[in-house]
């Protein structure tokens, strides 16, 4: 008779999420093996996030059955029934460059490999990529595949097999997407054909997209229309050149956007002109329905122009931002990327008062930007729910810049339990200024500006000194 105890799968749980904390999962397959009535329930928890197929292998099939040499015969029916039975337990599985293509080739079939499995990340390499991959799972929800071939071109056949089994894929129940390939030898073309081809198959279920490769415009407006897509990363398509001009709405439910440098500002552009378009009533659509500017929550664009105030002005109109996140090219020749003025970030800080997180501009070897210690001010006046700021400012007369605005009557109203995580600071170069006399006004002054700082960091050791004083006070 098993214990009572077992028979409440609750209390069981808590005994096997206890057994899970002790590490290596030995725990957890013990206390399997002492009581049928918790086998099922205690092996379905140890099996179901595998990091690879090597230890399901090793539990259910003979010893150096996948060594090149074995003169063993291949597994019995038994072995394979003991193989299906833990691997149905998966739920998650971690491949990388091990042995799924030799396993398949022993000869299992009859169905799918892990029926149950909803998460599949696999990093494939040209010598281990297979067809069998999508024998894995029926219903997988979530997949991220990379595909890297770049020390040497593939052969038409790798590259066949690599092609039939993306085409192959099924993305109808998919809820993430992650595709990403490095092919010595793939043109623009042969990639755009082949993602547009994946992303024109997405479902609804579709909520995240990371697929950096050309994409048609088909493919492009295909994805504008997913009903409940709310993250699009490492975008590298620009928008769609001749957009369908009749539909209701762009991205309904899109909260993050992440644009590579390529496309950046042809983005912001198409998304801004819409929904001025939208909101002038130059069609027959409610002023609200204009997607992002609207909704979207988190932006990542990179640029490789001068960050200046052209390129801010349209992303003023995103006024639900909490995350932003801006970073161009700093050119030892050419000088520094960042024209940002202390005037466009008082413009900025006033027009997206919801900011969380601000990451502005990188740390570059000059120092001549032209923001100051009066821009940290703005963003702590206005942006009164910001926890993380990563900034680019000039630091060549950081102290007496932070005794000026210290007076600034403005900050005499900051509450002073407001929670900040982190103050992250990104440099235009090294505070040679800060000297040991330095450290203590400065880190008032930054203490006067945001008065729950709790962590600076930055690219140069002055930076570590002043968290570590920050730390004492």
């Amino acid at each position: 008779m098993p214990h009572p105890i077992v028979e409440i799968s609750e209390l069981t749980q808590v005994v096997i999420d206890h057994c899970l904390l002790l590490g290596n999962g030995r725990s957890l397959a013990s206390l399997a093996c002492t009581c049928r009535a918790v086998e099922e329930q205690a092996l379905s928890t140890l099996w179901s996030e595998q990091s690879s197929l090597e230890t399901l292998i090793k539990s259910t099939l003979p010893p150096g059955i996948l060594h090149p040499s074995n003169p063993l015969p291949g597994p019995t029916d038994a072995d394979w029934d003991r193989f299906r039975r833990y691997a149905s337990w998966m739920r998650r599985l971690v491949l990388g460059r091990d042995c799924f293509q030799s396993v398949m080739s022993l000869g299992l079939t009859g169905g799918f490999l892990c029926p149950g499995l909803r998460d599949l990340d696999w990093s494939a390499g040209r010598h281990t990529f297979s067809l069998h991959w999508i024998l894995l799972s029926p219903k997988l929800t979530r997949l991220s595949l990379s595909y890297s071939a770049v020390l040497r071109p593939p052969s038409e056949r790798d590259l066949s097999i690599f092609r039939s089994a993306i085409m192959g894929l099924d993305t109808s129940l998919l809820q993430f997407l992650s595709l990403q390939w490095w092919i010595t030898g793939e043109t623009d073309e042969q990639m755009e054909s082949l993602a547009s081809s994946v992303v024109l198959r997405c479902g609804a279920a579709l909520e995240q997209l990371w697929i950096p490769a050309p994409l048609s415009d088909t493919a492009v407006q295909h994805i504008m229309q997913l009903p409940n897509l709310r993250a699009w990363g490492e975008v590298k398509c620009g928008p769609p050149k001749t957009p369908d001009l009749t539909l209701p709405t762009i991205f309904p439910r899109l909260d993050y956007l992440s644009l590579s440098r390529q496309v950046s500002l042809e983005w912001i552009t198409f998304l801004t002109t819409t929904a001025r378009r939208i909101s002038s009533g130059q069609d027959s659509h409610p002023p609200l329905n204009h997607g992002p500017v609207q909704r979207l929550g988190r932006l990542e664009a990179f640029t490789s122009v001068n960050l200046d105030a052209v390129f801010i002005s349209p992303i003023l109109l995103f006024c639900q931002l909490t995350s932003l996140r801006l970073n161009s090219d700093c050119c030892p020749v050419e000088g520094c990327g960042f024209s940002l003025t202390d005037d466009d970030i008082v413009e900025i800080a006033t027009a997206l008062p919801r900011l969380e997180k601000a990451l502005l501009g990188i740390a570059c070897s000059h120092n001549s930007c032209q923001t100051t210690t009066a821009s940290l001010v703005s963003f702590s006046t206005h942006c009164r729910d910001l926890k993380h700021l990563e900034f680019h400012f000039n630091t060549a007369n950081i102290r007496n810049d932070l005794e000026s605005v210290s007076t600034d009557p403005r900050l005499d109203g900051l509450p002073s339990l407001r929670t900040r995580d982190t103050f992250h600071l990104s440099l235009s170069g090294a505070p040679y200024t800060i000297g040991e006399d330095d450290v203590m006004p400065v880190l008032r002054g930054f203490l006067r500006i945001f008065p729950s700082l709790n962590k600076i960091s930055g690219h140069y050791a002055p930076w570590k000194d002043l968290n570590l004083r920050l730390r004492e006070a």
